[in-house]
């Protein structure tokens, strides 16, 4: 992956991230090497959710329709950028004659996975085969899994339709894939926040950390290496009830910019969100969007 060249210094004290995190290959390393900064933004993020479809499920569901015989019969469904292993989990326990690959360019998110999968399947997770590999280059052979699912990892690549390419490359002729991402517009209200409280000001102006394949993005760059079956928009809405719930999530948002010492103390930018805005509850928003797709036949 090639490096993405970093803006110049800011000159205030807020300086933490380069303009564009997710795809710089400087920093993603850094924002899945820390398992407690992971589990920090999801339980925060799930327990704010109060309207929304589970990602595993959709994912799972959509594989089922497309390929309902990988509930019955021996196949092999790789799950690309597992992370913590919880889309693994939703695919072990709905496909429980395939096996499956957990695959992620992060150890610590594999070692994560396994954890979380040995804890949670009744079998222990013997199915599953853990892999450290980038999707741009997977060291697998042509045709090597029958369905493939690549959830919220595909924005972490400057050039997604090559990730795309690859994962193609290594699916069944026939063979399903699911691809899931966000809209660009994801968590859009906490950006105008952080502006209107002066905790960062500069918050609506950088890039979306999914630009690079967001929900507009997606089915366009998929058809480049897929046919194009289906396209789900699953709009999701998060009520994080007061400022310390609010703060917990927003230290792990690698956009942000925030001034120390809140940025990495949440009990500190709890105190400083109430008096700047008062304790109430905050809204926000995000759009998941599932590719359905499939690979050609051969002739």
């Amino acid at each position: 992956m090639p490096p993405t060249p970093t803006p110049p210094p800011r000159s205030s004290a807020t300086q933490q991230f380069p303009e564009r995190p997710f795809v710089d290959p400087g920093v993603v390393p850094a924002l899945y090497a820390d398992q407690a900064r992971v589990r920090r933004r999801s339980r925060a993020l799930l327990d704010a959710k109060i309207e929304g479809r589970r990602v595993g499920k959709l994912l799972a569901d959509l594989l089922h329709t497309a390929a309902p015989g990988l509930a019955t019969e021996p196949a092999v469904i790789a799950d690309i950028g597992c992370g913590t292993g919880h889309p693994t989990r939703m695919l072990a326990q709905r496909f429980p004659h395939a096996r499956l690959l957990a695959i992620d360019a992060s150890a610590p998110m594999l070692r994560a996975a396994r954890a979380h999968l040995r804890e949670h399947l009744a079998t222990g997770g013997h199915r599953i085969t853990y892999l450290q590999a980038d999707f741009h280059h997977l060291p697998l052979a042509d045709a090597a899994y029958t369905a493939a699912v690549a959830v919220f990892c595909l924005y972490h690549s400057p050039h997604p339709a090559r990730a795309i390419t690859e994962i193609a490359r290594c699916l069944t002729p026939s063979g399903a894939a699911v691809l899931a991402t966000k809209s660009a517009d994801s968590y859009h209200e906490l950006d105008k926040l952080l502006v209107t409280t002066g905790l960062d000001p500069d918050a609506t102006r950088r890039p979306s950390l999914y630009e690079t394949a967001d929900s507009a993005r997606l089915p366009e760059l998929t058809a480049t290496a897929l046919t194009v079956q289906a396209v789900l928009h699953d709009r999701h809405v998060f009520r994080f009830r007061d400022a310390h719930h609010l703060a917990d999530y927003l230290i792990t948002v690698p956009k942000h910019q925030l001034p120390e010492p809140v940025r990495t103390t949440p009990g500190a930018l709890a105190v400083e969100l109430r008096r700047r805005r008062g304790d109430g509850p905050t809204i926000t928003t995000s759009t998941i969007t599932c590719i359905l797709a499939r690979k050609p036949s051969r002739p």
